[in-house]
């Protein structure tokens, strides 16, 4: 889907409120993401990437058509600019969010393994006092996931 505008100002006038709400929820997932409020920043998922999906369409045509924007006035094109540098920042923002959640929870299964790991008893197999143990099986920690 790409946007539908009757001239090249117009189409300003749409990238730059596509960007603003691309922004506004950037920010509100990052804060969300904060707060450990994940069922709700998911919820945010859907509307997200149908304006992304829109956003990297009308960003391609721009690319490959940048002539289009020679006649929009000045301030049009400032307004654009000022959404887009909000967009970026928010979407750093997410990242950094997003970033720091998932160490938390790498952290939090590493801790969880190495506490499960260390209550486990040795088992000896071989010399003097030697007994099978039946709880011998290993725990796997896969630390890419």
């Amino acid at each position: 889907m790409t946007l539908m505008a009757k001239d090249p100002s117009d189409l300003v006038d749409q990238l730059t409120m596509l960007t603003r709400r691309l922004a506004d929820l950037a920010e509100r997932q990052a804060a969300l993401f904060e707060a450990s409020r994940f069922l709700e920043a998911q919820n945010l998922n859907e509307e997200s990437a149908r304006l992304a999906n829109v956003y990297a369409l009308e960003s391609r045509r721009i690319a490959q058509e940048p002539h289009m924007f020679e006649d929009v006035p000045a301030e049009l094109k400032a307004k654009l600019t000022t959404e887009t540098r909000r967009f970026k920042a928010a979407m750093e923002a997410h990242e950094r969010a997003l970033n720091r959640q998932r160490a938390l929870a790498e952290g939090l299964v590493r801790a969880i393994a190495e506490e499960a790991v260390a209550a486990r008893p040795n088992p000896v197999a071989y010399g003097p006092g030697a007994q099978a143990r039946r709880d011998t099986s290993a725990i796997a920690l896969d630390r890419r996931a």
